[in-house]
């Protein structure tokens, strides 16, 4: 591996220094994992609270159709991709006394909270076009936090350690945290409106509620993840500035080089795509199939939560002794005949049997996401290896970017679904009486739609080859040679 030093002998840019590749010890290790779990708890929280309840608040508090409301979605994440290039490259070069990651992080938790206030709080404006084009800043805004948040606490990660053991450990942490935030953003909200009832001042209530959470979360990250390791651009990153469409056409080159990252990309849209369709018609199928009240979706998502968080020390043995990729499709296969149970559910549906589904859903998700983002560092590590770059922000931004784009194409496109199926929008915070087309249209985006998305990960995921072994034989290969 060949070295960029400067001509004054300074430290390498770009390439890890002792102290960088000495694994931390003692307090400053839990540091650097607590801090690992606060990032995705802020951003699940701030997340999962619009993928649960942002489309049926805007159909059913705002009056907006459903297919206006799912074009407003795809709208903001097509800005939301331009941006999403933009804050890696820049995460990539920047140069603070914080380093490169934190400030952007202090930003996002400022961000987001902001974004959840605005939309949950929408006056009255007595126009369906001017609430839709309040919700649309909202969501920008909202958006934009997801980007300063996610990108740079992925990069963190990466480069936080050389050690693939001590990532997958990291992942695990950061799967913990994704998962309180879960809970928090999709149980708690779910419960506020249990007892307040859908109304305006229930969803505002939500809204500061979730945001001062995820504000919290953030600030407190920023000060444990202070000292972590930290690795410097390379003078040629620094010197290169890209706009945003040449960012994003450099990171989709960078991504499509590198072949195991490429599959996983490909595993990972259709795994968003499934969960945040399900996510979104579960507060639709409860409501409308099932005649249930918002408490019980909450009561669904904290049994789920819990799952998640109970399970996950089973996934990480298994991973060990099957292997990460084994575990991911295990996991795919098992949300999928979850998602496809609903089609036996029937209205009043037994809470021990919605309890079952909760339990076995979040089982399934802690195996999805740790291996999931296991395997992307893996892929992302792959990367240094074979070209020497610190390049983590970069992939880091793509990766939120497929995230964001297969989570805004899911909500999009069942919006459309259900407005051409003939949903009725309202403004009382209740649903309208619906058809049978509609209701059809619901009971197909909980059940059938996220299974045949598992199923498309786990076609995608029989082209992925790297292994940690193989991986570690590179760097040791590299090393040799350096």
């Amino acid at each position: 591996m060949t070295s960029n030093i400067s001509d004054a002998g300074a430290v390498p840019l770009g390439i890890e220094t002792p102290q960088e590749l000495a694994a931390p010890a003692g307090s400053k290790t839990w540091r650097i994992r607590f801090g690992s779990l606060l990032i995705p708890l802020a951003h699940a929280a701030g997340q999962n609270v619009v993928t649960v309840l942002g489309l049926r608040f805007m159909t059913d508090s705002l009056a907006i159709s459903a297919g206006a409301a799912g074009l407003i979605f795809a709208l903001v994440k097509i800005y939301d991709g331009f941006l999403d290039p933009a804050i890696g490259a820049w995460s990539d070069r920047a140069t603070t006394p914080w380093g490169r990651r934190l400030p952007f992080l202090f930003a996002g938790g400022l961000a987001m909270p902001l974004g959840l206030a605005l939309l949950f709080g929408a006056p009255d404006f007595g126009s369906i076009l001017l609430a839709q084009v309040f919700v649309t800043l909202a969501l920008a805004i909202h958006a934009s936090g997801y980007t300063l948040l996610t990108i740079p606490g992925f990069a963190m990660v990466v480069e936080s350690s050389s050690d693939p053991h001590e990532r997958t450990r990291l992942m695990a942490w950061r799967t913990y945290g994704n998962a309180i935030g879960t809970l928090i953003g999709s149980t708690l909200p779910a419960w506020l409106l249990g007892m307040t009832g859908p109304t305006r001042g229930g969803h505002l209530l939500l809204a500061v509620v979730v945001g001062v959470v995820v504000f919290m979360a953030t600030l407190l990250a920023v000060r444990l993840l202070r000292d972590a390791p930290r690795t410097q651009p390379r003078v040629s990153a620094v010197a290169v500035r890209r706009n945003a469409l040449s960012a994003l056409g450099h990171q989709v080159k960078l991504a499509w080089d590198n072949r195991p990252f490429r599959i996983l990309a490909i595993a990972h849209v259709f795994l968003l795509f499934g969960t945040a369709i399900g996510s979104a018609a579960l507060a639709y199928f409860t409501r409308i199939v099932l005649g249930l009240g918002d408490e019980v979706l909450g009561t669904y998502f904290m049994m789920a939560t819990v799952m998640m968080v109970l399970g996950m020390t089973v996934w990480v043995w298994l991973s060990g002794r099957v292997g990460k990729k084994a575990c991911y499709m295990a996991a795919l296969a098992l949300f999928g005949l979850v998602q496809l149970s609903w089609l036996l559910a029937t209205p009043g549906e037994s809470m021990v049997l919605v309890g079952v589904r909760g339990l076995a859903s979040g089982f399934a998700g802690g195996g999805m996401i740790l291996c999931a983002y296991a395997l992307l560092s893996d892929a992302v590590r792959y990367d240094y290896v074979q070209s020497g770059e610190r390049r983590e922000g970069a992939f880091a931004g793509f990766t939120t970017l497929f995230d964001k784009l297969s989570s805004a194409a899911a909500l999009a496109a069942m919006g459309v679904f259900l407005g051409a199926m003939g949903y009725v929008p309202s403004a009382s915070g209740q649903a309208a009486q619906q058809g049978e087309k509609a209701v059809m249209a619901i009971m197909l985006c909980e059940s059938a739609v996220p299974a045949l998305a598992m199923l498309g990960a786990i076609v995608a995921l029989c082209f992925y080859k790297l292994d940690p072994a193989q991986l570690e034989a590179l760097e040791i290969s590299q090393d040799a040679n350096a």
